[in-house]
């Protein structure tokens, strides 16, 4: 949502399947040798600021104060600057420039807002800024940006949420980058030298799977149980067959999104792949156009504002 352009990034083109992501934190007093396991319980992990808690406690109450919210969100500038930039990106902007919080809520809703409220959350956690940071971000933005479009197609709801769940994706990422800065330079380093995912050198360097510190997280932030269920079965690399649950769909999103972006230049590729068609069918938008799609995609990532 905020502040810079999106970035190019690289992605593992090896097979289409689904782009492997995970996630794992760490203290600097909990630093080990590579191969050697690190506890859960040593690690910094991310903090909502006050106002920011504030604003969540207004937005999980059984009777939203609107005017209070309103305040909240105008007295803290990096959030203020955050929504009014993602109401004005392509996906949402109308004719008329959006300028204030009022416009940005009435037009993005609360699912957005709480959104807002967490990259934040994360932009403050992640400070300084470094290149292992930065590919996470572009990661977890693509990832967003793709799996947005693609809900979109079924319902804003499902929409909203999906996008969340996307931005979180690389949190395990970026709490480790954000407490082992040159461990984790050279973590990605070797993953690209090996050829394998990120989240795989993790586990071998940190000894921490991903699924398990993106749970203890995310459970810090308060974020809905789907959203952990979703990233738990997105790590561990599992594909439904059936989209019977809102957990099922945005997995199956998740995952679609993820070869899409993997994939995004070899379009005729993608349009005979059994993996690729199979989830489309899975989701009901085996209709999809998908030129159109990954043109739109294209069009966001150029002119998308970062979050």
């Amino acid at each position: 949502m905020v502040l810079s352009l999106f970035k190019q990034a690289s992605f593992n083109n090896s097979a289409c399947q689904p782009l492997k992501y995970k996630l794992d934190f760490m203290s600097e007093s909990a630093v080990k040798a590579p191969g050697k396991s690190v506890s859960l319980q040593a690690l910094k992990l991310p903090t909502v600021s006050q106002q920011g808690m504030k604003a969540l406690e207004l937005i999980n109450a059984k009777d939203l104060k609107f005017k209070e919210l309103e305040s909240i969100l105008s007295s803290d500038p990096m959030l203020m600057g955050i929504l009014i930039k993602y109401a004005n990106s392509p996906i949402y902007r109308r004719h008329i420039e959006t300028t204030n919080v009022r416009q940005a809520m009435n037009l993005l809703g609360v699912d957005i807002v709480k959104s807002a409220i967490l990259i934040c959350t994360m932009r403050s956690y992640c400070e300084p800024a470094n290149p292992a940071k930065e590919m996470l971000w572009d990661k977890s933005k693509r990832l967003s940006i793709m799996a947005k479009l693609l809900a979109r197609k079924i319902s804003r709801k499902l929409a909203d949420e999906v996008e969340l769940t996307a931005m979180m994706s690389e949190i395990g990422g970026f709490v480790l980058s954000t407490n082992f800065a040159e461990e984790y330079e050279t973590v990605v380093a070797q993953a690209k030298e090996k050829r394998i995912a990120i989240e795989d050198e993790e586990l071998y360097y940190f000894g921490l799977s991903r699924a398990d510190v993106t749970a203890l997280t995310l459970e810090k932030l308060r974020l809905p149980q789907t959203t952990l269920d979703v990233l738990d079965g997105y790590y561990k690399r599992k594909i439904p067959t059936e989209a019977k649950t809102e957990a099922d769909k945005q997995l199956v999103i998740l995952k679609l999104a993820s070869v899409l972006i993997a994939y995004e230049s070899k379009r005729e590729l993608i349009k005979k792949d059994s993996l690729c068609l199979s989830l489309f069918k899975t989701i009901g938008l085996e209709d999809v156009n998908i030129d159109r799609l990954l043109d739109a995609y294209a069009d966001e990532v150029v002119e998308g504002v970062s979050f």
